[in-house]
């Protein structure tokens, strides 16, 4: 019988726990045999000095968790080891009958007990799965090791760094319960020594950086006490307080963002302040953040770019969803206008009501419920600068004969005012709308559609475009650090689907499936499409159709998976025998690993 088939069962009937079968495997796959003689190299004299010095804290911590389990090591025949990240005994204690039957199989200091050198053993398979395992009896693969119950459990250190393992090792007929959770108790104590003895170390490091830092900060950082006198401030805050005012009451918390820090207890209670800055406005997209190999949306940056050496109006056509705002926005970055605002406004959720106030603002008391102060509207907010007109094919009939007049004239009157002002704007609209489409249904007005028309750039839709994968790793590398990897499978999947909402679907999907994928590679399934597009599918898989093999294997492979491989319910499922089932896992070489 196969190994995998024999281990299958062997787990099926709770001969072998998953990590015992685990092992198991990469013994067979090392060509280890269980009559294999034992491996008789031990370090002794000098050979094993060195590594004794080099994990002397290890051993210290462990001596003085031993002490306490010592007894109850002994009295239950069993002995307590250390073991370092490579596998060789470093340390043991417990008993002395025990001990010399153990060293019949080399379970003694200087040792090396990985599996490349003792087979399936729970020493080897914690440092090889860096977790508390237990292996009894017959679960150890050297027929040697059968009297013996072992449990080991991992030390880290602050890092995650394996760095050595506890074991707890007895006859199979003084097998315990409690022992695997005796290990794991105790190697999470040596693990608790170890960090907090490297936290004492660390501690005055941290301080004098904390120090070097706050006095090299740009920004003010002052320490206050209870009473908001200066205990410390760093040179920055000095230039502002004087440098005569450490323990002096600060009176004036104007411009200063302040933070209270308490223990659990209240016994230190104390502040540190941060001189604010005015918060900077949110940077515009530029032309070097539109991404694409496509000679499509190569061929569009060309004529944004172009456009944007100019003052004409720019109308920006498309899909929703591919991009429309990132141009607006690139265009005037780009545009002589570059330091002036840039006002975006949705031309579909102004209410009628409101066209003329949102426009063109209001003056003091024009409306009952309006600011008392009036309100500037958004063409004079965007004066020297740029009015983006975002969704224009929406926006209501009555909205757009007001908006022609200001495109006309360049003179805006707000609601309740006598008083006209001149604006200087530059106009960028965009619609996914076809506006020659909606002045013939009369929906939208020609001599506006004309007004905007100035240049007229059409962006690709993203299902039209042959850049798909080098955008989604540049969105990619905006969600995970580092970009995960796609998969075959997933690139596949992602050329052939139709993409109805464009770059903001890819976006949403892309950052779904990092979130799936969980910092692994990421596969087709982790690409959650809302609506399954069939046609999309079948185009996916037309150049690559399973074999009557692939289809036997992957309806095996998924009944196995259902049945958490319980042979018997998956022969089931398959409605096969058992038989035929053992079978064909021989035949196509399929493994639970």
């Amino acid at each position: 019988m196969r190994l995998e088939v024999y281990i299958l069962l062997s787990v099926e009937n709770n001969f072998l726990s998953e990590a015992a079968a685990l092992s198991w495997k990469r013994c067979h796959e090392l060509g280890l045999k269980p009559t294999d003689p034992i491996d008789d190299d031990i370090l002794t004299g000098s050979r094993i000095q060195p590594l004794l010095r080099q994990n002397e804290q290890t051993i210290q911590y462990t001596e003085q968790v031993f002490e306490h389990m010592h007894a109850a090591i002994k009295q239950s025949g069993q002995m307590a080891l250390l073991i370092d990240p490579q596998g060789t005994i470093i340390h043991t204690v417990g008993d002395a009958d025990f001990a010399r039957r153990a060293v019949a199989v080399q379970l003694q200091v200087g040792a090396n007990w990985a599996e490349k050198r003792k087979g399936t053993n729970a020493i080897g398979v914690a440092i090889a799965e860096k977790k508390p395992v237990r292996v009894h009896a017959e679960e150890h693969y050297f027929s040697s090791n059968h009297f013996l119950t072992c449990a080991s459990a991992p030390i880290f250190n602050a890092i995650g760094e394996l760095i050595g393992v506890i074991n707890i090792s007895g006859k199979q007929e003084h097998y315990h319960a409690y022992t695997f959770s005796l290990a794991s108790m105790a190697a999470l104590s040596i693990q608790n020594k170890i960090l907090l003895e490297e936290s004492k170390k660390e501690h005055l490091i941290t301080l004098r950086e904390l120090d070097y830092s706050s006095q090299n900060h740009p920004l003010p950082l002052l320490s206050l006490s209870r009473d908001n006198r200066i205990l410390r401030a760093n040179q920055a805050a000095l230039r502002i307080v004087g440098s005569g005012a450490i323990g002096q009451e600060l009176t004036k918390l104007d411009g200063f963002s302040v933070e209270t820090v308490h223990n659990e207890h209240q016994r230190l209670w104390q502040s540190v302040s941060i001189r604010k800055q005015e918060a900077s406005e949110h940077r515009l997209y530029a032309f070097r953040d539109i991404v694409g190999t496509c000679p499509a949306i190569i061929q569009k940056k060309e004529l944004a770019q172009k456009a944007a050496a100019t003052d004409f109006p720019v109308l920006l056509l498309g899909e929703s969803g591919v991009g429309k705002e990132l141009f607006a926005q690139s265009i005037h970055t780009a545009s002589n206008r570059s330091s002036e605002p840039f006002i975006a406004l949705n031309c579909s959720a102004i209410p009628d009501s409101l066209v003329e106030s949102e426009l063109f603002g209001y003056a003091r008391g024009a409306f009952t419920g309006a600011n008392k102060d009036g309100s500037a509207g958004k063409f004079e907010a965007a004066h020297k600068g740029t009015i983006f007109l975002d969704e224009i094919g929406d926006m209501p009939i009555r909205a757009q004969a007001a908006l022609l007049r200001v495109l006309q004239e360049s003179i805006i009157t707000p609601v309740g005012s006598t008083k006209s002002k001149r604006v200087d704007i530059r106009v960028i609209a965009a619609t996914n709308k076809d506006l020659a489409a909606e002045v013939k249904a009369g929906r939208f007005r020609a001599d506006l559609y004309y007004r905007l028309k100035g240049i007229h750039i059409t962006l690709p839709a993203l299902r039209e475009r042959s850049d798909i994968l080098t955008l989604a790793v540049h969105l990619l590398q905006k969600h995970a650090s580092p970009c995960p990897f796609l998969s075959e499978a997933a690139q596949r999947k992602l050329i052939a689907y139709s993409w109805p909402g464009n770059i903001r679907e890819l976006n949403g999907i892309l950052m779904q499936a990092v979130f799936l994928a969980d910092g692994q590679a990421i596969d087709a399934e982790h690409l959650a499409f809302e609506e399954q597009d069939s046609a999309s599918l079948a185009e996916a898989s037309k150049d690559h159709p399973l074999t009557l093999r692939e289809a036997e294997i992957a309806a095996i492979k998924q009944a196995l998976k259902a049945s958490e491989w319980n042979l018997s319910k998956a022969a089931g499922q398959l409605k096969i025998g058992r038989t035929t089932l053992y079978r064909k896992i021989e035949e196509y070489g399929i493994t639970m690993f």
